[in-house]
Parts: C-alpha cells; sequence; structure tokens
C-alpha cells in the first residue's frame, strides 16, 4: 500500500487516552474481556485497544452500535499517529475538548474538511461512506475505480475502489456497499486493522512436478483467477496445457495431454500485479520407481484331481503393480522381466505360472517370482502359495443404484447413505460373487476424497431382488467427479469407475432484516434472502445448512432446525438474551451481512383478555379447576397471546349464586343455569393486574346443541384406549361420562359388536384380519356411540394396528429420560468426546445427557435415550478427522494429531425419521 509520511505524521501512537466513546471506561487489555467479540472482530478489536480504544462497558465492547463522527476522528488520528501538538486549530465550535486536537490534526492531514467552516458534526453518526473517504485518504490508498455496487455515487467512487482494491472490505453484499448506513464499531475497527497492516503482494509459494504431466503451483494467497494469465516454457518453447484451479484459488495445476519432455519449465504469470510472476520446475523422464506383487497366493483357473494335483493346462495368476517416482500407475506401460521367463510371464498387471510350472503341483506348494524392470534395476521378489479358492478375477461396475435397484443420479444434495456403487464381480470359475469374504482380494481406491468418502472394502446388500456386492458411500462433500479404482490383487485384474456428483445451487449473496419483534429467551425470526451466483433466492433448508455450500452465523454453520420458510422467505430462528444483539452470517463464497438487534425483555402475563372457549359444565361431572393455561387467553406486555401460560389467577363469584359454589379456583355445579365469574391475573404478592368477567353455563345435559366424538387415531391392538364423548353446547364443550351414552365396536372379525365400558375399549390380537399368510394386517373398526338422553347416534371409524411401536418423529433434547414431553425443549448443538458414540452425546454449560422427544405412530409422546439406527458423520473439514463405522449405530469420529477439535454434522436415524445435530468434538 502506498503509505507516505507527512510533516506533522509521526509513527508511533500519541500518548492520547481518547476514546471510541465519550466517557467510556479505561482501556482494557484485549478482545478477550468483552463477551461480544466474535473471532471476525477479535484481531481487530485487539488492534484498535492497543489504540486507544475503548468498550462500551466493561465487558461488551459494542462491536454491532453505531460510532460517532468524533470518536471516529480520534481513533484514525491514533492508528495513523498523526501529530495532535503541532496541527493549527480546526475552526470547528462543535468538538469536545476531549477531541479537539485530534480532530485538528485531521484537518490538517486534509483527511476532512468538517459539514462547514465552522461546523464538523461531532455528535452525529458517521456512514460508511464517509468512513472510506477517510481511510482512503489517510492511509493514501489507491484503487482501480471499477466497483460493481449500485450505491456508490461518484463522490465515495474512488474512496470504495480503494477500499475494495487493498481487500479492506467487500461491501455489506454483492451489490451494495451500504454508502449511507452508520458504520460500526466492529467493522470500522476491521477497517483500520486491514488498512494499517501492509497488503501482501500475490506471490509464487512453490512450483513442483506431482506428476510426469501435471505440475502444480501453489500461491501465498488466494488470487483473482480470471485475471491470472498462465504460461508454461520448455527453453523458449511454450507448451500446452489445460489449468485446473483450486477450490480456495491457492494453487493451479498444469496438465499436458501427455507426459511432459525431461527438461527444466519456466512458469509466468501476468495480471496479479505490476511484475511478472515467475518459477521453474525440473521434470525427470518417467522411470520405474516401484514395483509390488500383490497377493501371497497365485490363483489357480482349474480344480485339482483325484490325486490331489493340479490337473493338464492349469495355470495360476496373481497381480502386481509398477509405479514412477512421482507415485503414478505405470504398470501397463512397463516391460518387466522375470526369474523363469519360459514359465513365467508378467504384462498388464498379471503375473502368470505357465502349465509347464503349475501342473503336477498341489494346492499351498510355493512357487518363487521375481520381477525385474532392467532399465532401473528396479525389482520385486515374493514367494507365492498356489491357491484354488474362490476369488475375484473379473471386476465390472455396474453404476449407481439405491436399495430398490433404482439407477441414481447423485447431486451435491443427495443422501450418501441411500445409494451404493454396485459392482458385478466373478471368481476365477465364472461365477458371480456375493460373499463379502471372497472379494477381500480387492483393492479399493478413492482418487479424489474431498469430493466423496466411500468405503474401503466391499459389502452385501440386497439391490431390487438381488444380493449384490456394492461400496456403500459415506458422505458426499461436494460436486464433482471422483475416479474409483478396483485392482484385484490375486490376478492384477482393474476397473476404474468415475462417479459423477452434479452441483447444485450454492449461497452466494445474503442480506437480512429486522424481524417483526425479539424476545428474550423466545425463538426470534429474522428474516433473510439468500441467493445464488445467477441471483435466485434459495430457500431449501438442506442447502442453506449444507457445510461446504450453505450458511454460517459467526463460524457455525446453521443447522436446518434453526431455518424457518414461511410464503417463500427464509428465516433463522434464534433465542437471544436481552439487550443489543449483534449478529454475523457468512454465505459460502464470504460474502457477509450484519444486523443488530434490540432483544426485548422476557415476556411475562400481562392481561387476561376472557375464556378460550364457553364455559360450559355439566352437573353430571366433576367441579372444575380453572387455570390460564386450560382456559384462559393471556396476553404478556407486548399485547401478544400466550400459549399455554402458567400464570396465576384468581376467581371469585360475581354476586351470589346458586348455581355454582367456588373454593378458590375450582368451580362446583349445583344446578342447571348460569353464573357470572371474575378471572383475575394476580401478581406474586396478591395484588389484581388485570381482571375479566365471563359467564359460566351448567346444563344438566337435556339442552346440547349436539354432540361429537373426540378423534381416535391409529390404535395398537391389546392396548386400552380411551374415548371421549362431547356435548356441545353454545360453542362450548362438556365430556360426558361414560354413563350418559352408550358405545360399541364393530368390524374386523368380531362376531358380533364389542362394547366399550368405562369410557375406554381393547381389541384383543383375534379381531385384526390377516392376510394370505396368515399375517395380522391393519383393519379399520367403527365406534358407534348412542347417546341416552336424546337417541342420537354417532359413529367414527379408526385404524387398529398390530405393528410394534416405531418412531415418526422426534427432537433432540437436554430434558432427561422419563421427563414430561410436554415440558422438553428442543436443542440443535452438541459435544461428543473423540471416539465416542452418539449414546455419549453431552449439551450446555454444565453437561447433560442429549436424549430425544419421541412420538409413535400411536401417539405416544416419551422422552428416552438415543437409540439410533443409523448415525451418518458429515465433517465439516475432512482433513481434520477419521471416521468409523459411518452409517451404523456405532459411528465414531476421532481427532487427528495436532487437532484439539472439530465440528461435524450427525443425520441420525430413529424409526421413520432422521434429523440433523451439530456436534463439536472434542479431545477427551
Amino acid at each position: 500500500m502506498a503509505y507516505q509520511p507527512k510533516s506533522y505524521r509521526k509513527f508511533v501512537a500519541t500518548a492520547a487516552t481518547a476514546t471510541l466513546v465519550a466517557g467510556a471506561i479505561a482501556p482494557i487489555a484485549s478482545a478477550a474481556s468483552f463477551t461480544d467479540v466474535s473471532a471476525k472482530y477479535k484481531e481487530a478489536v485487539d488492534f484498535v485497544v492497543s489504540k486507544g480504544a475503548n468498550g462500551l462497558t466493561s465487558t461488551t465492547f459494542g462491536v454491532g452500535s453505531d460510532i460517532k463522527r468524533v470518536d471516529a476522528a480520534v481513533l484514525l488520528v491514533n492508528v495513523l499517529g498523526l501529530d495532535i501538538e503541532k496541527a493549527p486549530a480546526s475552526g470547528f465550535t462543535d468538538v469536545p475538548a476531549r477531541a479537539a486536537k485530534h480532530v485538528n490534526a485531521l484537518k490538517a492531514a486534509g483527511i476532512t474538511n468538517g459539514k462547514s467552516a465552522t461546523k464538523f458534526d461531532a455528535e452525529s453518526k458517521i456512514t460508511r461512506g464517509e468512513l472510506a473517504l477517510w481511510i482512503q485518504k489517510g492511509f493514501e490508498l489507491k484503487g482501480e475505480g471499477n466497483v460493481t455496487f449500485t450505491d456508490v455515487s461518484d463522490r465515495y467512487k474512488e474512496a470504495v475502489s480503494a477500499l475494495v482494491a487493498n481487500e479492506i472490505t467487500n461491501g455489506i453484499s454483492a451489490t451494495q456497499f451500504g454508502t449511507d448506513k452508520t458504520a460500526k464499531r466492529g467493522d470500522y475497527a476491521i477497517f483500520l486493522q486491514k488498512a494499517a497492516a501492509p497488503v501482501s503482494p500475490v506471490s509464487i509459494a512453490s512450483v513442483s512436478a506431482i506428476n510426469a504431466k501435471t505440475i502444480e503451483v501453489k500461491f501465498n494467497k488466494a488470487v483473482d483467477t480470471d485475471k491470472a494469465q498462465l504460461e508454461l516454457l520448455r527453453g523458449t518453447f511454450k507448451q500446452n496445457f489445460t489449468a485446473t484451479w483450486s477450490e480456495d484459488k491457492k494453487s493451479v495445476q498444469l496438465a499436458g495431454a501427455t507426459n511432459f519432455q525431461a527438461a527444466d519449465y519456466t512458469v509466468n504469470i501476468t495480471g496479479l500485479g505490476k511484475d511478472v510472476l515467475t518459477g521453474t520446475v525440473k521434470i525427470e523422464a518417467q522411470k520405474v520407481a516401484s514395483i509390488q506383487i500383490l497377493d501371497e497366493v497365485a490363483v489357480v483357473d482349474k480344480a485339482v484331481d483325484a490325486n490331489g494335483v493340479l490337473p493338464a493346462l492349469t495355470t495360476a495368476t496373481v497381480g502386481y503393480v509398477v509405479k514412477d517416482q512421482y507415485g503414478t500407475d505405470i504398470t501397463k506401460t512397463t516391460t518387466l522381466t522375470t526369474n523363469d521367463a519360459a514359465n513365467i510371464t508378467a504384462a498388464n498387471g498379471v503375473v502368470k505360472l505357465s502349465s509347464g510350472l503349475v501342473v503336477g503341483k498341489k494346492v499351498n506348494d510355493l512357487v518363487p517370482v521375481v520381477l525385474i524392470d532392467q532399465a532401473t534395476g528396479t525389482s520385486a521378489a515374493k514367494t507365492v502359495k498356489l491357491s484354488a479358492e474362490s476369488t475375484v478375477s473379473s471386476i465390472e461396475v455396474a453404476g449407481i443404484y439405491n436399495a430398490k435397484g433404482e439407477a441414481v443420479a447423485l447431486t451435491d444434495k443427495s443422501k450418501a447413505n441411500e445409494a451404493f456403487i454396485v459392482l458385478n464381480l466373478k471368481d476365477q470359475y465364472g461365477k458371480e460373487i456375493t460373499d463379502a469374504a471372497k472379494a477381500t482380494g480387492l483393492v479399493i481406491t478413492n482418487t479424489n476424497p474431498t469430493n466423496l468418502t466411500i468405503a474401503s472394502s466391499a459389502t452385501k446388500v440386497k439391490i431390487g431382488d438381488k444380493d449384490k456386492l456394492v461400496i456403500a458411500l459415506s458422505a458426499i462433500l461436494k460436486a464433482g467427479d471422483t475416479d474409483v479404482l478396483l485392482i484385484s490383487t490375486t490376478n492384477g485384474q482393474s476397473a476404474k469407475y468415475t462417479v459423477k456428483v452434479s452441483e447444485t445451487s450454492t449461497t452466494d449473496a445474503i442480506s437480512v432484516s429486522q424481524p417483526e419483534i425479539a424476545v428474550a429467551g423466545e425463538s426470534t425470526l429474522i428474516p433473510l434472502t439468500v441467493t445464488d451466483k445467477e441471483g435466485n433466492v434459495i430457500t431449501d433448508k438442506k442447502l442453506l445448512a449444507d457445510a461446504n455450500k450453505g450458511i454460517k452465523v459467526g463460524n457455525t454453520t446453521v443447522s436446518e432446525s434453526e431455518l424457518e420458510v414461511k410464503d417463500g422467505q427464509v428465516y433463522y430462528k434464534k433465542s437471544l438474551s436481552a439487550g443489543t444483539q449483534a449478529l454475523v452470517f457468512q454465505t459460502s463464497t464470504y460474502k457477509v451481512a450484519t444486523i443488530t438487534i434490540n432483544v426485548k425483555a422476557a415476556a411475562v402475563p400481562t392481561v387476561v383478555r376472557g375464556v378460550k372457549n364457553p364455559l360450559v359444565i355439566s352437573t353430571a361431572q366433576n367441579p372444575v379447576t380453572i387455570t390460564a393455561k386450560d382456559h384462559l387467553i393471556i396476553e404478556d406486555q407486548y399485547g401478544r397471546v400466550m400459549k399455554d401460560s402458567t400464570a396465576p389467577v384468581t376467581v371469585s363469584l360475581v354476586g351470589t349464586s346458586d348455581v355454582v359454589s367456588l373454593t378458590g379456583n375450582v368451580v362446583s355445579p349445583a344446578k342447571k343455569g348460569t353464573a357470572t365469574l371474575q378471572v383475575a391475573l394476580a401478581t406474586q404478592n396478591g395484588t389484581i393486574d388485570s381482571a375479566v368477567e365471563v359467564k359460566v353455563q351448567v346444563t344438566d345435559g337435556t339442552e346440547y346443541n349436539g354432540y361429537e366424538i373426540a378423534e381416535i387415531g391409529k390404535t395398537k391392538v391389546a392396548t386400552a384406549k380411551a374415548i371421549k364423548v362431547n356435548g356441545l353446547l353454545n360453542g362450548g364443550k362438556v365430556a360426558l361420562e361414560s354413563g350418559e351414552y352408550t358405545a360399541t365396536i364393530s368390524g374386523g372379525k368380531l362376531a358380533s359388536p364389542q362394547a366399550v365400558t368405562g369410557g375406554s375399549f381393547t381389541l384383543a390380537d383375534g379381531a385384526l384380519n390377516t392376510d394370505s399368510s396368515s399375517n395380522k394386517v391393519d383393519t379399520e373398526f367403527t365406534l358407534t356411540v348412542t347417546i341416552n338422553a336424546t337417541g342420537k347416534v354417532l359413529e367414527q371409524k379408526f385404524v387398529v394396528s398390530a405393528q410394534a411401536e416405531k418412531v415418526q418423529d422426534f427432537f433432540f433434547t437436554s430434558t432427561a429420560v422419563n421427563g414430561d414431553y410436554n415440558s422438553a425443549k428442543a436443542i440443535t448443538e452438541a459435544t461428543l468426546a473423540a471416539g465416542s458414540t452418539v449414546a455419549d452425546l453431552k449439551t450446555g454449560e454444565t453437561p447433560v445427557a442429549v436424549n430425544v422427544a419421541t412420538v409413535d405412530q400411536y401417539g405416544n409422546k416419551a422422552v428416552t435415550a438415543i437409540v439410533a439406527e443409523t448415525v451418518t458423520i458429515v465433517p465439516e473439514k475432512v482433513a481434520d478427522v477419521t471416521i468409523s463405522n459411518n452409517g451404523t449405530p456405532a459411528a465414531s469420529v476421532t481427532l487427528k494429531n495436532g487437532v484439539t477439535e472439530s465440528n461435524v454434522t450427525l443425520n441420525i436415524k430413529i424409526g421413520n425419521t432422521t434429523k440433523e445435530l451439530k456436534v463439536k468434538v472434542v479431545t477427551p
């Protein structure tokens, strides 16, 4: 960066103790002292604190708070090291004494002229555009003037271009710099830190040959691939190549159509700065570096005769592989000699022992084999054992299929555990192999584990209606082509299959809006607009929650459970603490959006508006206890109805009544008629805050407007099931006593209707219908209810099943096993000690076990320990972890050497449902 000193500029910070905000506390040591400084802001806050910046409080820096012009001026002068003692008076009359010398220096440096000759506008908020002007002038930054932001006028164009060119900011979105938006303290700290740190130019870190036809160039930082112009020279001769850039744009591979000639090569790169970047590499002539005989056995192609010896024309084979100095397989282009040229030949990866050597021998006899490359003298020797056991001889890949036998086209959104690489393997006798134990002689190599994670051995799976050997897919990490190589160790036969994963959308730009309301302790819905690289709005929660292509809050990928989509609008759900909260959102292309939310105090019951339903009770039923949760409409201080409120209420009679009697909140019916009650909210000291009068109607059952049977739902055989019959009166419901109606069950194999007694029934196993194999099947029955008082007949059909309970839905919770399902709260994040299974998941500051709140097909709810059917682990950084038993209940993840923690996503299947859980894997 072009930063030239001026006569009044010093190169050390002044001793001024001026602050970023007037009246703030004395400076403190570092960002670690503040609770609101995320990893994104840490280095920047440490930097400005070292230059005299203070926090808003002793524990908060206020990264999301606005900045006044005077405070921004003080810090910029401190960072630039301007001489505040020698600068002439600015002439501004509205600058507080604490900052007068700093504003004098800022004006003297030509960085600002204020709003007028006498007005600096010290107490106003400074905008991002104004800061761009100050920073560009203060640090004398240069730019190319080609910004694409739509909100940058000519006044700001040069300054904004300079900030972008010097990698200080990329704006608030792909099209908006936020010129007129007020600047935030955290963003200003980042601007200053980056502006003060010299921008290192792009340079070549290394040039190397990774094989005989590919040269790799690595850079010190990500480069603009659209500007980079590549040239490859052998001497003065230009070479043709295909360039492939890495995803992080920090390296590029130059691949020739064939092997490069042995020579010195020069790589020249222009377009990344004023200088040409140059690197050289020496490519050696390709040569044999290693030979490996792949197995301990040589497989014969005929069975032994009655005497236990191998018959005429029997041959045996064993595989081998040859690699060059770069580790490239050159087996098929290399000619080898052997220790017995007449009887042992080696070609195309197969060592063949002729019948002249094998005939007359027995199984398990030993034969020495030596392979030699005469050009280099490289050799391999092994004594192999003759074997007649069935083993892989012929390899073919049928394709990618699911368990139903349907061909699958993979995308980066496909579920890895629902697709398989299906193999057609045959042994030396031409028979198909479906026994995994007989396929142990198959070497499986994944050439691109950054795209795809696969199993290292074949397993047996039923594909359609046939048993097949397959290679399971453990995880689909990103789009791209991955070659899977398969080699038989016994005869060297090989196959290559390219797994193609097509790319779906990836998140690119993001904007965020204020929520309708944010209340402490509740899930706040924060509106997001996320678009892909073509500008299409993304509403797919799975894509938004993808570890590689989705969005992050802070440094953590969002989970699907944290997202909600209503009428095409995406919302991020977050429970926030009261006060000012700042959130930073980031897309997969590193575009950022920030928001500061004023979170209101937690909701408290404030007003009672009335009853949820007309209050009707029967002389035939027990007394009714009036509660806020069951009967009342309660609003909080923000005018919102509080669902399931547990607010304390008091109930009293208005006047006198012989229709009901009242004991506390318990209303007891006496006779047919109506009465008036006053229902009031009460504080802890008994003071009434809000009250409403409600009518209570007592019926003797003769004037109901109608009747209904409450929904029965699916019922399990041989299990008691209660029924509920309601009388309807003026919008209210009264549950009838079992003596007020007669009910029977009919259907299935019941010879005659079965009576319902005491308000519940149980259907025996023999009542269910059966299929042709005498298996019990789901059976429909009819409940018939006759109202005794009126003779009205009601019917409801329902299904009874013999199936065992199976989870239909669940969520993760910290509630203890056998706790109250209705009170259980969902969690989305947890921790797991490396090497442990999901049974050891923990959550919370004081760690407790992660359990699940489940609902089965019969509506039964419970909180239980996690008993997973499958667990699939998707790592955020593949290089950090090792995954074992993926796709099984025993799946676990360990950290590689030097890694202390890493983030993964667990896809846990229980019953018929799979849910995601974000997990931080830590050292035990």
